[in-house]
């Protein structure tokens, strides 16, 4: 009898359960182009000063729950003692989300790879001389970001690039429109 009893509560305790879970979304599974954002923050890239970060990115959707794809492009300029320091990023993060149930914001945590075109311009007569490299990064990040509307999230991160002799400490902002289909 008493077996009876906590199977009839387990049963319903799963019933509440299901019928509190909201219904699976097909809408934001899958891969596809979901969305389009963009981005801007601050850059402290290494032996250069600090500077603005600006960029875009595409929601790429999910290729297994809760772990999506984004590939983005940033861009920074830094000019220091004659000399001036750019990099354009062109690469993919993937972003694992890590849903609080009942809360409106959702933390992520991430990594990612990009090719970085690194580029110093000096002037003529400088002793340096300009240069350009092409260089691959690994990069880290987490952050919160918070759906406000159907179509409309916005995040802000910290994310730290590995690149050789240019790693950059970033902290970005931005919003991302959600196509709906």
């Amino acid at each position: 009898m008493g077996a009876l009893i906590v199977a009839a509560g387990l049963l319903s305790f799963g019933a509440r359960a299901h019928a509190a879970a909201p219904p699976a979304s097909t809408t934001s599974q899958g891969l596809g182009f979901r969305g389009l954002g963009a981005r801007i923050g601050f850059v402290d890239p290494e032996g250069a000063s600090s500077t603005v970060d600006l960029g875009f990115h595409i929601d790429a959707g999910e290729f297994v729950q809760h772990v999506h794809i984004v590939p983005l492009v940033e861009y920074w300029k830094v000019g220091a003692s004659g000399v001036d320091v750019s990099d354009l990023m062109i690469g993919s993060d993937v972003n694992v989300d890590f849903p609080v149930e009942g809360g409106r914001l959702t933390p992520y945590a991430g990594g990612g790879l990009g090719l970085h075109f690194v580029k110093a311009d000096a002037p003529p007569g400088f002793p340096a001389g300009g240069s350009s490299d092409t260089k691959l990064g690994l990069n880290i990040q987490g952050g919160i970001k918070n759906q406000m509307m159907p179509n409309l999230g916005i995040f802000g991160e910290v994310k730290y690039n590995f690149v050789s002799d240019r790693n950059q400490l970033k902290i970005l902002g931005g919003f991302t429109y959600n196509f709906i289909y």
